[in-house]
């Protein structure tokens, strides 16, 4: 059984609304089959009283029929600690085939926001991957309901964990990247929210996963067309990482500032 989906980075406004330990259920990738708006969901918050309920979109629009998960909880115990914070359980929407759970910590809007946040879940879709080689779905271990999204959950976490090694000045300091089930109030760093442009790892995800994915496709000691794809992605992967040039917002919400994977290993090595 697939593993949830954990390295989510949600792009809300902290000093008003802090969410942690998302975890997800049900991704889909597969094209013409995708539960997100290529890989991004969008998330509308609203409170009745002490009940705070959660929807998520595949479409920036919010319309209804666009919505892929919802779920409510009683926030009346929060006050910005992870001791405190409450967990809204979420259930499909619209036949999404999408669920799981996200944790409040803080709820302090005035008024309700009416716009949506985006919600960054997967670095790159079966569309991305289906430029670099076109039969997917014609290996062995593609899921013919989700695609291609247990490999683009394995290859985005382990490029996200190893942008927040290259680039931890950036993104506010040392530390491994959020998990679940740390409930410190104090864990906030690595801050992937300080990360303006996922959309630069596309690539690099996408011949990551591809190399994860011809990789689990070889099964024999000799090589095979499997096994030579899979060093091919691999170099590729190892290329796009090597020329990222990603924009990071300090403290999640000042102007881009821009910095080069180049000079962040020069760095290292001095």
């Amino acid at each position: 059984m697939s593993r949830r989906w954990q390295a989510i980075i949600c792009y809300e406004d902290r000093a008003y609304f802090h969410t942690s330990r998302w975890r997800l259920d049900g991704i889909a990738t597969r094209e013409s089959a995708e539960n997100t708006d290529s890989g991004t969901l969008w998330l509308e918050v609203s409170t009745s009283g002490d009940t705070l309920t959660v929807n998520l979109y595949k479409d920036d629009g919010l319309a209804s029929e666009n919505k892929v998960a919802t779920g409510s909880a009683d926030i009346s115990g929060i006050d910005g600690t992870g001791e405190s914070a409450a967990e809204v359980t979420l259930a499909a929407s619209e036949s999404s085939g999408m669920s799981g759970s996200v944790w409040i910590h803080r709820y302090d809007y005035e008024t309700d926001p009416t716009a949506g946040i985006p919600v960054q879940v997967a670095l790159c879709t079966d569309e991305d991957m289906g430029g670099l080689w076109q039969n997917i779905s014609d290996l062995p271990t593609y899921d013919s309901t989700n695609g291609c999204a247990e490999f683009i959950r394995i290859a985005g976490e382990d490029i996200l964990g190893k942008v927040a090694a290259m680039f931890r000045s950036e993104l506010g300091g040392y530390g491994a990247a959020e998990a679940w089930f740390i409930t410190d109030a104090t864990r906030s760093y690595p801050d992937l929210r300080r990360l303006a442009n996922p959309a630069q790892l596309r690539l690099a995800c996408a011949h990551h996963a591809l190399e994860i994915m011809m990789g689990s496709s070889h099964e024999m000691a000799s090589s095979t067309m499997y096994s030579v794809q899979r060093d091919y992605h691999k170099e590729e992967y190892e290329r796009a990482m090597s020329a990222l040039f990603l924009a990071f917002k300090a403290g999640g919400g000042d102007d881009a500032v821009a910095k080069a994977t180049t000079t962040v290993i020069h760095q290292e090595r001095a």
